[in-house]
C-alpha cells in the first residue's frame, strides 16, 4: 500500500514538474517566434519601401550628395547592408568600412570592422538593421560624434 502511494506521489510530481517545464519552454519558443516575426516584418517593410523608392526613380546617392556625406560607414553586414553596398558600388560615395557587432578583432579584414574597433574617419554611419536601430544608435553614440542615420530614414526622406 505504501509503495503504491509513493509511486503515485512520485508520478504526480514528475508529471507536474514536466508539465511546468514543458509549458515554460513552450512560452519561450512562442516569445522567440514573436520577436523574430517583428524583426522580419520590420525588414520586409524596409525592403518594400526601398523597392518602391527604386521603382519610382529614386537614387540613394542623391541623399548622400545632398548632405555632403562623401565617406560613409555601413553598420550591418546582413542583407540590407550588402544591398546598400552594392547600390553605392558605382557611385562617388566612398564606403570606408562595414561595421558589425558580430565581427571580432580576429575576424577583421580590410573594410570590415567590429563595433569595438576604432571608428575610421567618415562623414556618417548608416545603420541597416532597422529593428535594432535604437540599440545600435545608443551604442555608437558612446563611441563617436559623427551622424548616425537609419537606412529607413534615408528611404523615407528620399521617397519621390
Amino acid at each position: 500500500m505504501k509503495k503504491s502511494r509513493y509511486r503515485f506521489i512520485i508520478c504526480s510530481l514528475s508529471f507536474g514538474i514536466g508539465f511546468f517545464l514543458g509549458g515554460k519552454m513552450l512560452v519561450n519558443m512562442i516569445n522567440d517566434y514573436k520577436f523574430r516575426m517583428k524583426r522580419n516584418f520590420s525588414n520586409m517593410l524596409l525592403f518594400n519601401d526601398w523597392l518602391h523608392f527604386i521603382y519610382s526613380g529614386g537614387d540613394i546617392e542623391k541623399y548622400f550628395m545632398c548632405y555632403n556625406y562623401n565617406k560613409i560607414i555601413i553598420y550591418g553586414n546582413g542583407y540590407a547592408g550588402k544591398i546598400l553596398l552594392e547600390a553605392l558600388s558605382e557611385s562617388e560615395i566612398e564606403v570606408v568600412a562595414i561595421m558589425d557587432k558580430k565581427i571580432t578583432s580576429l575576424d577583421e579584414k580590410e573594410g570590415m570592422i567590429g563595433i569595438n574597433t576604432k571608428i575610421p574617419d567618415a562623414d556618417c554611419i548608416i545603420v541597416t538593421p532597422v529593428f535594432y536601430y535604437e540599440e545600435i544608435y545608443n551604442e555608437l553614440l558612446k563611441k563617436t560624434d559623427i551622424p548616425i542615420i537609419s537606412i529607413r530614414n534615408i528611404i523615407e526622406k528620399m521617397e519621390v
